[in-house]
């Protein structure tokens, strides 16, 4: 018996890769808050047969609560409603009240329902339909001790469908079979691998009776997981282990359960009352649109050049053309240029700028693909670092524009804690 939980994804598109299944890992984050585990993960393309088989299966280790996301469209491939009936062995049920809420939401927006649609009013015998988001009602029924949800594909409406009825009705559950609930919190880092941490925390039990301990990697930096029984002898565990941990890891954390970097570092600029501008070769504006992307980012960011070309770095940065002849566009000489020239140019109190090698080509021996250099400037004072980069091209862009606003965080940070 599993107190876990079970995913099941359909959709020929996730097979063929032409869609990304960005739902797990949603999922997955989701079920983690409430202390629970995803112990599988299953893709399935459309085939109702082969998804009623994948259901029964699931069923028979009786999970805690079994998610499906996907096949709830008006289209023939769209058969989860029918694979979950399926597997129940129940028949479908047209429930006219749904019909009728499909109907309106298609007016409400100008349309017609078409006849297509009709099939998304059936659900499986005891099954209650989960509200809409677009147009495709999703369902929940109870199976065992197991609780069943099908939420839609579409990553918008599977998020809005989870947050305002699954989650609440997991949580329930869960809290019934295990007594007790967890806390969850995770600490974001950046700038530290995996095996860095793990070399960093070797006096800890990662699966201990208190506190478990696990990480999630990705470009944007890596979290590492805490997970303990909401009690008093675990929250004092869970508090511990957390004081630790940062203090093992230094200023390479971000934060307990905080935003990324571009947030954290424009609210270190904005409470220092500080502008910052930009100045990007390889990154082409990446830098730009990560800071920018942050609401109220208007509050401290001036503005940016993409000085793709030398011709720019020299006319519209003031870098010297001397120091590209001596030392090439991808040197800490032409960073620090960079740097400087943007900030007297739109009269920031804080720069960074960019300059490296981004690949797939250009890469020599002296300067390989992946190596980037960043400069920062914070009042008067500029400073140059040296990066070796690794991954794809666009990999090695993301990886560039986030290493530089840590560097401009990892020099606001003082100046943030004072105030």
């Amino acid at each position: 018996m599993s107190s876990g939980a079970e995913m099941i994804f359909t959709g020929d598109e996730l097979l063929r890769g032409d869609a990304i299944n960005t739902n797990q890992a949603f999922l997955g984050e989701k079920l983690i808050d409430l202390g629970i585990f995803a112990a599988r993960a299953l893709c399935i393309a459309d085939d109702q047969a082969a998804i009623a088989s994948a259901i029964r299966e699931s069923l028979a280790r009786e999970p805690l609560v079994l998610i499906l996301s996907g096949g709830l469209g008006p289209t023939d491939d769209d058969l989860t409603r029918e694979a979950v009936a399926e597997a129940l062995g129940v028949p479908l049920e047209l429930h006219r009240d749904l019909l009728e809420e499909i109907r309106e939401k298609f007016a409400s927006r100008g349309y017609i329902m078409g006849d297509s649609n009709r099939k998304q009013a059936f659900l499986p015998r005891g099954a209650a339909a989960i509200p809409i988001a677009g147009t495709a009602p999703g369902l929940s029924i109870q199976y065992g001790r197991t609780l069943i949800a099908a939420l839609p594909g579409v990553p918008w409406e599977m998020e809005e469908m989870w947050t305002g009825t699954v989650e609440p009705l997991v949580r329930a559950l869960a809290d019934s079979v295990n007594g007790r609930s967890h806390v969850v919190r995770r600490i974001r880092t950046f700038g530290i691998g995996e095996s860095s941490v793990a070399d960093l925390l070797t006096e800890f039990e990662w699966r201990g009776s208190l506190v478990e301990i696990g990480t999630r990697a990705k470009l944007d930096g890596l979290w590492v997981i805490l997970r303990g029984m909401d009690s008093p002898e675990g929250l004092s565990a869970l508090e511990a282990t957390q004081a630790r941990i940062i203090e093992l890891l230094g200023d390479k954390v971000l934060g307990v359960d905080c935003e990324g970097l571009p947030e954290l570092v424009g609210d270190l600029i904005r409470n220092a009352g500080m502008t910052l501008a930009v100045a990007e070769s390889c990154t082409g504006g990446l830098l730009g649109k990560r800071v920018t992307d942050v609401p109220g980012s208007s509050d401290y960011f001036l503005g940016g050049v993409i000085s793709y070309s030398n011709a720019v770095k020299t006319k519209v940065l003031g870098v010297p053309e001397e120091t590209l002849a001596a030392h090439g566009a991808v040197s800490p000489e032409v960073a620090k240029a960079m740097a400087s020239g943007v900030a007297a140019f739109l009269g920031s109190d804080c720069a960074l700028s960019i300059t490296g090698v981004a690949g797939p080509g250009g890469g020599t021996e002296e300067k390989p693909i992946g190596l980037v250099y960043v400069g920062s400037v914070l009042g008067e004072a500029v400073e140059v670092e040296r990066l070796w980069l690794w991954g794809r091209r666009d990999q090695v862009r993301e990886r560039a524009a986030l290493s530089a606003l840590d560097i401009l965080r990892r020099r606001l940070l003082p100046r943030g804690r004072d105030r």
